[in-house]
């Protein structure tokens, strides 16, 4: 199985105005890792990221026909929790679809409270609707997760991550401004 080429990834982000360097271990806060090491310490590395509202990429090799790799785009927060039915209702989001001679029909979000906020954002529904076909598009997935939100899809390669990043980076900026308007216990923490 090849190993995804990070730095072509690096590349084509730079192109599309966003700053990013390979990550490491040192770049996640040490009390945090435990809880995103599920999704940034894989084989293939992960993506810092400077610019944008994701604030990592990790990137996970799957056994299919061809290389295939998941990707979780992390976006941190100190509210989240895995285990709060709260924390899913707010932000678990995904898209749901039909397709009538290969045309979107009945396009939107299902979920949480995020699908009304991405549901109503005009440039990112004419941009899910003119690339839903495609399988980066299609598999995209939100979810709760302990310190922070992940949005979930699957690529072929680094020009298919980068032709989704900037959906995912709008699709992160909505989540983060929602976190923030909602109170989580006592003291605003899980």
């Amino acid at each position: 199985m090849p190993v995804f080429a990070i730095d072509s990834l690096i590349g084509a982000l730079a192109e599309l105005g966003y700053a990013s360097r390979k990550g490491g271990r040192p770049d996640v806060r040490p009390d945090r890792w435990p809880y995103l090491e599920r999704w940034l310490d894989n084989r293939d590395g992960f993506v810092t990221m400077a610019s944008g509202h994701v604030d990592f990429i990790g990137i996970e090799e799957v056994v299919r026909m061809g290389p295939f790799f998941n990707v979780y785009f992390v976006v941190e927060n100190d509210s989240l929790s895995d285990s709060d039915e709260n924390a899913h209702n707010l932000v678990d989001s995904s898209p749901y679809f039909e397709l009538h001679r290969g045309k979107p029909k009945n396009l939107g979000w299902s979920g949480g409270v995020l699908s009304n906020t991405l549901a109503q954002d005009a440039e990112l529904s004419a941009e899910l609707a003119k690339n839903i076909i495609k399988e980066e598009f299609k598999r995209l997935r939100v979810h709760a997760r302990n310190y922070c939100c992940v949005i979930e899809t699957g690529v072929w390669d680094p020009a298919g991550l980068a032709s989704v990043f900037g959906v995912a980076d709008r699709m992160a900026m909505h989540a983060k401004k929602l976190v923030k308007q909602v109170h989580f216990g006592e003291d605003g923490k899980v």
